[in-house]
């Protein structure tokens, strides 16, 4: 409790303001575009924000938790975040790796002696190739959110019951293929490395560390007072979803629970090299590491996230979808990002985040 105390207290000290200036300027290039799509795609609730390492540029919340309460969205709004849960477990295995506890680049075998597949191939993929989507891993084709577990050991049961009986796609390290399953697997191997279930020790040295206290990988730890309902259509209208997307047996793919105000923190502190308000999460150079093209020919993946060379930059993002719509997109050259969230299904995506980056070029470069 004292530890989380002193980061409330760090947090009120040097909690940055948004920029008037670049807020009014902001808001003017991105509230009518959002307005206009929340409208045009019936979108119930949309949070966003634009950050640079030392600023929040600019930031606001649209629409509603829930179409049923009514209830107004705000910076404190709980979201599910879908894939952007994998941009955490790379920071925690990069963590392990700079301490010498883990090596990325060895056998997943080394740090799980249980891993196996049907396949033997297994035995020589590495911890690197499944952050990256090139191990030939291939993904669970089941629904994972009508019968979810919620036990310590629902993680290693998965991997057990679904892993062992798999076939690799494709040889290791010749193709990307996106893969939930290999950060189950890698949320396991944080697991057996730390002593510590995977969820907490996301919590203790990424999440606390950063700042981010209303953030949670658990369900039953979130303040369900501020959580968004997810919307989807339903019979030709749109309707409150009967699921929320959580299973534990999936928590390393999937499970953060986040708000804007949190979801700032970490743009800011991974476009300032892996540190913020004096707290250093990973090393800079590590992070720039992450961010290079996988095994050095993957231009489109690092080591979780994502790169597109767009307007002539290299930006660095990663997404998720689950429903529940997510974004976090960076441009390291111009020092500048943005995070979004949506609670709708109907909600554009990749290309949508495309518009932004392009609007945030032209913003920066004018």
């Amino acid at each position: 409790m004292k530890k989380v105390l002193f980061y409330i207290v760090s947090l009120i000290v040097v909690l940055p303001s948004v920029t008037m200036a670049n807020e009014a300027e902001l808001d003017e290039i991105f509230s009518p575009f959002i307005n206009q799509t929340m409208t045009q795609h019936n979108i119930q609730g949309f949070t966003f924000a634009v950050v640079s390492k030392n600023e929040i540029l600019f930031q606001k919340s649209f629409g509603i938790k829930n179409m049923y309460t009514n209830e107004q969205e705000t910076s404190k709004s709980l979201f599910h975040m879908a894939s952007v849960t994998k941009t955490f477990v790379a920071t925690a295995l990069m963590q392990l790796h700079e301490q010498g506890l883990l090596d990325v680049d060895k056998p997943v075998v080394e740090a799980l002696p249980y891993f196996v597949l049907v396949d033997g191939r297994y035995k020589d993929i590495t911890i690197r190739q499944l952050a990256s989507h090139i191990s030939g891993m291939p993904d669970f084709d089941s629904d994972p959110w009508h019968d979810p577990d919620y036990d310590e050991e629902a993680l290693e049961r998965f991997i057990r019951n679904f892993v062992s009986h798999k076939f690799l796609t494709h040889e290791p390290n010749t193709m990307y293929q996106y893969s939930n399953t290999g950060y189950e697997v890698l949320g396991d191997v944080i697991a057996k490395v730390s002593g510590i279930p995977f969820e907490d020790y996301i919590w203790e040295n990424i999440l606390l560390p950063a700042g981010m206290i209303d953030s949670t990988l658990l369900i039953q730890s979130a303040d369900m007072t501020k959580l968004n309902s997810l919307h989807r259509p339903k019979n030709g209208e749109m309707a409150v979803a009967d699921i929320y997307p959580y299973n534990r047996a999936h928590a390393p793919s999937s499970t953060l629970i986040s708000n804007l105000d949190d979801m700032i923190r970490w743009l800011r502190l991974n476009l300032n090299g892996g540190t913020l308000d004096g707290n250093r999460i990973i090393k800079q150079e590590t992070l720039n590491a992450m961010w290079e093209p996988a095994n050095g020919q993957f231009e489109n993946v690092g080591f979780s996230w994502h790169r597109r060379n767009q307007g002539g930059y290299q930006t660095i993002y990663h997404s998720g979808n689950d429903g529940f719509k997510s974004y976090v997109n960076m441009i390291p050259e111009l020092d500048i990002g943005f995070v979004m969230m949506s609670n709708t299904t109907t909600q554009p995506y990749h290309d949508f985040a495309q518009e932004i980056v392009d609007k945030l070029i032209e913003y920066k470069e004018k």
